[in-house]
């Protein structure tokens, strides 16, 4: 697959199957998220792969999390609880991603950046190797008992969680506007001003 189709075909993918991802499919999609571009060499990416059966782990600490949070409000907890572990068996896979925050506001910055981008290499990898993949972001990746259980270090940041798997849902053709419509081009050697209907720029 060339890169471009890769970039413009991959779509997010919300319907998976039952079945296992191979650990080399999941090695290969984590080799490539580490060559993203990193300021410093931080290298601030963490990954936790939660396949098949760990789900179930990830499902409990939620639903303990829930209901200590909720107390007595015994409706709303079962409701949140149930909805979560929708999400976390939707795929037979997740990957659980955190950024090291560094020593400064400058440097957790730049790793967050870092750490985004790898989470675009990965999901161009497991697109270009036939499984599709979704980036939920979701605040249960910062509960006290989730991280306990993904025995997550204290100074890390949740960045998001990678859900894949296969698929046999219809690619539907991603919209994108021209770039012209969001690009300013300075001095003069730059293409010179944008029609703002068609996003064409002018010469």
């Amino acid at each position: 697959m060339q890169l471009n189709d890769a970039i413009q075909n991959r779509a997010s993918i919300k319907v998976f199957s039952d079945e296992a991802v191979p650990v080399t499919v999941i090695e290969s999609c984590l080799d490539a998220a580490v060559w993203a571009p990193n300021h410093h060499l931080t290298e601030p990416w963490r990954f936790f792969v939660i396949p098949d059966e760990a789900r179930e782990l990830l499902a409990q600490a939620v639903a303990t999390h829930v209901n200590i949070a909720r107390g007595l409000e015994w409706a709303q907890a079962k409701a949140q609880v149930i909805k979560e572990r929708k999400h976390i068996f939707s795929a037979p896979t997740i990957i659980a991603i955190y950024s090291d925050m560094g020593t400064d506001q400058k440097t957790e910055k730049e790793n967050l950046c870092a750490t985004a981008a790898a989470i675009q290499n990965l999901l161009l990898t497991a697109h270009s190797l036939g499984y599709g993949a979704i980036w939920r972001t979701s605040d249960i990746y910062d509960y006290p008992t989730v991280r306990q259980v993904l025995q997550v270090p204290p100074s890390t940041i949740p960045v998001g969680a990678i859900f894949i798997g296969k698929s046999a849902q219809r690619e539907v053709p991603r919209r994108r506007r021209p770039h012209a419509l969001f690009t300013t081009w300075v001095g003069a050697s730059g293409s010179g001003t944008t029609d703002e209907t068609t996003g064409a720029g002018k010469p």
